[in-house]
């Protein structure tokens, strides 16, 4: 019986004939054996375990699986899974811890509030940047802010009269005091610039307001000294400081002390001698750069501080049994130093492109320029009214007083309208100080700048320089009663800002 290559893989193996009966052959039948049948291929060449793919196994490339008995296959290991596709990262909201009312006013101080407080788009870009991160992180710099936001909010819909009464707007201040107390005790956060920024912020909120009580806004500027002192005295910035933004903020504290003096009744904060004062118009070792920040020049910021400094120091509150002659001559004679100073920066930049701080230049156009020479004009005519009418008691109808109102009233009205980012929202205070001089045909033209700078930039103290003028023009003992007599008069403490 010849051996059969088609036959069951038993009679195969025993190398015995197979009938090939199925399903099951004789043999294995016989034999009570399972009876299989299978077709087994032959490939030429090496044996498998000899060959360039064999080989693989031995190196762990690859492992026999046996799936039956005498029966395999050659499979890899398996594959770690595949990682998870990783979500998109959402895009983190930095406002999500706020409410939507607070979203809104933050969203409304970015867009609008803060056009009143710059005089042109870069400083606004400028001020939000460094501004709104920090407030984010300052729970006193952040509800400060939502106030200033609020109080612009509630003249847009013509509650200018109502804002000293709104509760909102009072319970921010509220907690904006209350965190800025907890947070002076932090050493943490004590002495930094985002507080600094928090007496900045609750300072013209208060002024923005409308404030008229002694310790409202003068408080939060003597506190801003108090911060700027102790940092200065460490002899470092914090470490959470930019120099720009720290910058910024002395620049600030330095314009606003020095309008505090041009118009204020109070004692000089600093409490500088005007003649130290003096001495910085006559440095020449920097540029007289015009502050973009507030419209008028370094020099011309040092003449209001030495204007407010010997003012108070012929203060009837200064003086015991009243000026002597000496005093009267000494007055006299910073009176003229004061006026010699503001003509020569007048005669200086007559001839001459005003200098602006590095970077600014680049991004005014020629007009914007034109508008700083007309605002900063305005100021030193301001200076030259109070150096007359409060060291000099120069009466309110003399010629040189009545030269600088009309100036006054010419360059604020060759400047023009503007809801914002324009020096125009800097002119309350050199309109108010003409209103106080100005005759009857002026005061009409007074009215009306003020008016419709109250109608552009909507805030509040504007509405109140002109009513604190209808009061002062009704209510003036004589043409000798100047407004910071008037101001002591009535216990007002008031800056037209």
């Amino acid at each position: 019986m010849s051996r059969s290559f088609t036959g069951c893989k038993r009679c195969k193996a025993r190398r015995q004939k197979c009938d090939e009966q199925r399903p099951i052959c004789g043999r294995c039948k016989t034999a009570g054996a399972q009876c299989r049948y299978a077709m087994q291929l032959q490939w030429g060449g090496r044996a498998f375990s000899r060959s360039r793919f064999g080989a693989c196994v031995g190196h762990g490339g690859m492992q026999k699986l046996e799936y039956s008995p005498g029966e395999f296959i050659y499979t890899t290991k398996a594959s770690p899974p595949p990682p998870e596709p990783r979500a998109l990262a959402r895009p983190v909201d930095p406002f999500s811890s706020l409410s939507s009312d607070q979203k809104a006013l933050l969203h409304h101080f970015l867009n609008d509030a803060s056009q009143i407080t710059a005089c042109h788009t870069g400083m606004q870009r400028d001020i939000c940047q460094m501004l709104v991160p920090m407030a984010l992180q300052t729970p006193s710099l952040l509800y400060a802010t939502m106030a200033l936001s609020a109080i612009h909010l509630q003249a847009l819909h013509n509650q200018s009269e109502n804002v000293k009464s709104a509760p909102e707007i009072a319970r921010f201040m509220s907690l904006s005091l209350e965190h800025f107390r907890a947070e002076l005790q932090d050493p943490n956060v004590k002495g930094s610039d985002a507080l600094l920024a928090t007496a900045r912020t609750l300072c013209l909120a208060e002024i923005h307001s409308g404030a008229i009580h002694p310790n409202s806004w003068r408080a939060h500027i003597e506190g801003a000294r108090a911060l700027m002192d102790a940092c200065d005295n460490r002899g470092a910035l914090s470490p959470r400081s930019s120099d720009g933004f720290r910058r910024y903020l002395s620049r600030w504290y330095r314009s606003i002390v020095s309008l505090t003096a041009l118009t204020g009744n109070g004692p000089p904060i600093g409490d500088v001698a005007a003649q130290t004062i003096l001495s910085t118009t006559n440095q020449h070792d920097s540029p007289d750069y015009l502050d973009d920040y507030w419209g008028f020049t370094v020099n011309l910021a040092a003449v209001f501080r030495g204007i407010g400094a010997a003012a108070w120091r012929s203060h009837p509150s200064q003086q015991c049994g009243g000026m002597t002659q000496g005093d009267e001559f000494s007055v006299y004679h910073e009176a003229a130093v004061l006026e010699s100073s503001v003509r020569r920066l007048m005669d200086q930049e007559a001839d001459s492109q005003p200098a602006f701080y590095p970077g600014v230049v680049e991004g005014l156009s020629s007009e914007y320029i034109r508008q700083f020479i007309l605002c900063n004009e305005a100021f030193q005519h301001s200076a030259l009214i109070q150096i007359h009418r409060r060291l000099r008691k120069t009466p309110a109808s003399s010629p040189e007083v009545q030269a600088s109102v009309k100036r006054i009233l010419e360059c604020t009205a060759q400047i023009g309208p503007s809801a914002g980012l324009s020096p125009w929202t800097m002119l309350t205070t050199p309109l108010f100080i003409a209103g106080c001089e100005a005759g009857d045909e002026d005061r009409e033209k007074v009215r009306q700048l003020l008016s419709c700078l109250h109608d552009t930039i909507r805030v509040p103290n504007v509405l109140q320089s002109l009513r604190f003028l209808e009061q002062y023009w009704a209510s003036q003992i004589d043409e000798n009663e100047g407004w910071n007599q008037f101001l002591d008069r009535m216990q007002f403490d008031f800056i037209p800002y």
